[in-house]
């Protein structure tokens, strides 16, 4: 909670900062909106800022979700032999560096301009960091610590759950941390890049339309959304879920 508390302070002496350039009058208003006028659009906008944040959140939730599913189904199968084991490192080797938005007109063609298209880029920009560290954590189990269990009688998925995931725990939390982000700027991204079909859309597509219309102070309300959004979901969600189970975990075994 202190991290929390610190980022949400630094954010204030940002925008303290940013009215003091302001004041200088050497840039137009259309350029470097003050913070009374993204407040006023933040408030104004409310309603639809809050649609397009639960769009966001919704579809994110809905990619990250495969992605996560397709993570765990690859490093079973990596884990199942030495040439699965190739395949999978293989295919993370071409594809991990590849950014999400770079697969986008490869998305566009196969599912043209709308939801799936932006599912699509963002499975695939979750997907491969999410097996890399979901792969790492379960190869680097101490061997000494599934001979206990298996000694204690635990076999197949009770040794999974007992044993294994606890042991790669760390590994796989920061998988999902580093998915969310992935999911988050390629979900963002992909919207700036063609927008939305039909007129649906997330932040994405509000900073594009505000971008279209000149409309900056819109543009940075939608931005201050993204970044509270990413600060919250990192320290009352993740930073919590890592107290209660790796440094709670640390302490026991210390």
């Amino acid at each position: 909670m202190r991290d929390f508390i610190s980022k949400i302070a630094f954010l204030l002496v940002v925008a303290i900062v940013w009215e003091l350039i302001r004041l200088t009058g050497r840039y137009p208003e259309l350029l470097f909106p003050g913070i009374g006028s993204i407040a006023r659009t933040f408030w104004m906008e409310r309603a639809d800022l809050l649609d397009k944040t639960l769009f966001s959140l919704r579809i994110i939730g809905i990619g990250l979700l495969m992605a996560i599913s397709l993570a765990m189904l690859a490093t079973i199968i990596s884990m199942s032999g030495k040439v699965f084991a190739e395949i999978v490192s293989n295919l993370m080797a071409i594809m991990h560096p590849l950014p999400g938005i770079a697969i986008l007109p490869v998305a566009i063609l196969w599912f043209g301009i709308g939801v799936r298209a932006i599912l699509f880029v963002i499975v695939f920009s979750a997907l491969w960091p999410l097996i890399n560290h979901f792969y790492t954590g379960f190869r680097s189990i101490p061997v000494n610590q599934l001979e206990v269990g298996k000694n204690l009688g635990l076999v197949g998925w009770e040794l999974a759950l007992k044993v294994m995931l606890p042991a790669s725990f760390p590994h796989i939390l920061s998988g999902l941390r580093t998915g969310w982000a992935r999911a988050w700027q390629a979900s963002v991204a992909a919207e700036l890049v063609f927008g939305a079909a039909g007129g649906q859309g997330g932040l994405g597509w509000h900073l594009y339309k505000k971008r279209f219309m000149m409309e900056t102070p819109g543009v940075f309300a939608g931005m201050l959304i993204i970044v509270l959004i990413g600060i919250a979901v990192e320290y009352l969600i993740f930073a919590g879920i890592e107290n209660r189970t790796v440094r709670k975990w640390k302490t026991i075994i210390n």
